[in-house]
């Protein structure tokens, strides 16, 4: 009994020693962590609305209206997490829609621009945990290519639901994931602009 009271004595003092040293490492990286994810962010805001030099938070605006008339109240737009205008001296000049839908993998973080016209001008994905060669390709150029152009009012799918889009080969779900972002992502632009916003 004395040396089971030992071990778990012994076994309690390493979780405290390791608890600790997880909390003093986690205090010193946590803002470079938020300050290297708040760089990522800002790049692939550039990387998709060309011609932006600022842009400003819209979430709360944008997502409030359409939560406010949808039906029950539900959100009609769940991968949609933020909203961002891109402006060019004081002239809004498109949006970007920061996505996470659902992957093979899970979350696929990704961000979706939209000139002022409705049509998508770039897509990139900031984090994914996808399937190495198959789900991954996601973030390949030749993928995202294939989302350029695509217009609001027009739903965004994959050729195999009868869209528009190529999908990866093997890796349907990463591609309908980011066919929906698309998609969401044009439609909630195009409901903003109905409503006024831009």
């Amino acid at each position: 009994m004395r040396d089971v009271l030992k071990l778990g004595f012994i076994l309690f003092a390493i979780c405290a020693v390791a608890a600790g040293a997880l909390a003093f490492v986690n205090d010193i990286t946590e803002e470079r962590i938020a300050a290297q994810a708040a760089m990522k962010l800002e790049h692939a805001l550039e990387s998709v609305v060309p011609g932006a030099e600022e842009f400003k938070d819209e979430t709360d605006r944008v997502l409030a209206l359409k939560v406010a008339v949808a039906d029950g109240g539900r959100p009609e737009f769940p991968t949609v997490k933020r909203v961002y205008a891109g402006y060019d001296n004081g002239e809004m000049v498109g949006a970007a829609f920061a996505c996470a839908p659902a992957g093979y993998g899970g979350p696929i973080d990704t961000v979706v621009g939209v000139s002022r016209d409705g049509v998508v001008t770039g897509l990139t994905v900031v984090k994914h945990t996808e399937t190495p060669g198959l789900g991954a390709n996601v973030t390949t150029r030749q993928f995202q290519e294939r989302f350029l152009g695509l217009r609001a009012g027009a739903p965004v799918k994959v050729t195999r639901d009868g869209g528009q889009v190529e999908a990866i080969t093997g890796a349907t779900i990463s591609s309908r994931a980011m066919a929906g972002a698309v998609d969401q992502a044009l439609r909630l632009f195009e409901f903003a602009r109905r409503q006024g916003v831009w």
